[in-house]
């Protein structure tokens, strides 16, 4: 099987259906018989937000576009207001009606899928990176580029389509033209073309020829069997999960180092003991999951939902919490040394002897949780709502900072004539 990693720090190309596009998928999911958004989502093993996004008209990456369409028999491009957004910019440009198949040439042009080996010519193909804006793109534009490569490498070269990531003009010719585009680009003797930097230039091979919907086929068909097949001790690193549902899943002792989980829905999820290192969590649905001595160094949590979840003895060094919701959480014993919990949401949650040393609290809500025997030394609690906190015992709280605090009205089990009750674990 393919690798399934796009890579987690990869910047995601997202769309966002049109008013009408939304309107025919709303009728779609009618006469197709879903009963309900998160019927279809679970019939899809999409993540019930994404779907929630994608009618909402909110933008979503384009593999869970493409799925969501393809579901509804769709054509995405018609979805997501391509094809008339670029009807009407040639109506804009031309002043005259887009009707004619002389005027639908540009748009298709730059928008068609095209094979990367033409087979039956042999011309060998390339792919250059330019740094820039692709809508700023146009037809005429396209020419030009064309023009100015010729120039340079030979009269072969032929632009066969361009792509998002910066600007992706696929390109063609013969071997020995290529081989020159490649020489000059590569030498710095071409740094720009009509004002747009070169960033690089790859040979495609044969293999390339259906790699981004190979490995997107890949990526469901590993959710599909994660789902179907419960297997403890997974290596699923670097793996792209991205806006799965996963809820439930048995991924006990799994590698998920450097997994790409943005978004995806693991609630009610068996994480014990998992390796989540540096793996992409933000905006993931972790409610009630079972991370019991996961190591979750260095991970992105960002408005990851995280309430109710077994979280004790969980490595989360270094990791990024910000915005998460831990209400309810139970982090006993985990470590969070230099974590960054500004703005999280810890209500309620059991931080029994956690070690949140150099941790960035700020602006967090921590009313009504356990913090007894927490390290706190170097932490930054600066606006934190600390209402019913209950501390007790605690490393790097000195007495001015204890006083604020209770000020606040946090609660302080060992602190003489504090409104103390009888101290509540779980």
């Amino acid at each position: 099987m393919t690798d399934p990693s796009l890579g987690r720090k990869k910047k995601k190309i997202t769309y966002t259906a049109s008013p009408l596009g939304i309107e025919r998928a709303e009728n779609a999911l009618k006469r197709l018989g879903f009963d309900s958004k998160i019927n279809f989502a679970k019939s899809q093993l999409l993540a019930r937000n994404t779907v929630t996004k994608f009618f909402q008209r909110e933008p979503i990456q384009l593999d869970s576009f493409k799925r969501i369409c393809e579901a509804l028999k769709l054509n995405w491009g018609e979805i997501a207001g391509i094809i008339e957004e670029q009807l009407e910019q040639i109506k804009i440009k031309d002043g005259s009606s887009p009707d004619t198949n002389e005027r639908m040439k540009p748009v298709q042009t730059l928008r068609r899928q095209v094979t990367v080996i033409d087979k039956q010519s042999k011309k060998n193909k390339a792919v250059i990176v330019l740094e820039g804006d692709i809508n700023s793109i146009n037809n005429d534009l396209s020419v030009s580029l064309e023009l100015i490569l010729r120039t340079y490498s030979g009269d072969t070269i032929k632009i066969t389509d361009i792509k998002e990531g910066s600007i992706r003009l696929i390109v063609e010719g013969s071997q020995e033209d290529i081989e020159r585009l490649v020489s000059l680009i590569k030498s710095g003797e071409l740094t720009e073309v009509r004002g747009f930097p070169v960033e690089d230039i790859q040979i495609l091979s044969e293999s390339s020829d259906d790699d981004e919907s190979t490995k997107v086929d890949d990526k469901w068909r590993l959710v599909q069997e994660i789902v179907n097949q419960p297997v403890k001790g997974r290596n699923l690193s670097r793996a792209d999960l991205s806006d799965a549902d996963l809820s439930g899943a048995e991924l006990s002792d799994a590698d998920l180092s450097n997994a790409d989980l943005s978004n995806t829905e693991l609630r009610d999820a068996i994480l014990i003991l998992a390796n989540l290192r540096d793996a992409d969590l933000s905006g993931a649905d972790m409610s009630g999951a079972d991370l019991r001595g996961a190591i979750l160094v260095r991970a992105d949590l960002s408005d990851a939902d995280l309430s109710g979840a077994y979280l004790t003895g969980v490595s989360l060094n270094i990791a990024n919490l910000s915005d998460a919701d831990l209400s309810g959480a139970y982090l006993n014993g985990a470590n969070l040394i230099v974590a960054n919990l500004s703005n999280a949401v810890l209500r309620n949650a059991i931080l029994i002897d956690v070690i949140l040393k150099e941790a960035n609290l700020s602006g967090a809500n921590l009313s009504g949780a356990n913090l007894s025997g927490a390290d706190l030394s170097g932490a930054d609690l600066s606006d934190a709502n600390v209402e019913n906190a209950r501390f007790a015992n605690n490393l790097g709280i000195s007495e001015p900072i204890k006083l604020d605090l209770i000020r606040r009205g946090a609660i302080f089990e060992d602190f003489p004539g504090d409104r103390s009750g009888v101290l509540v674990t779980k």
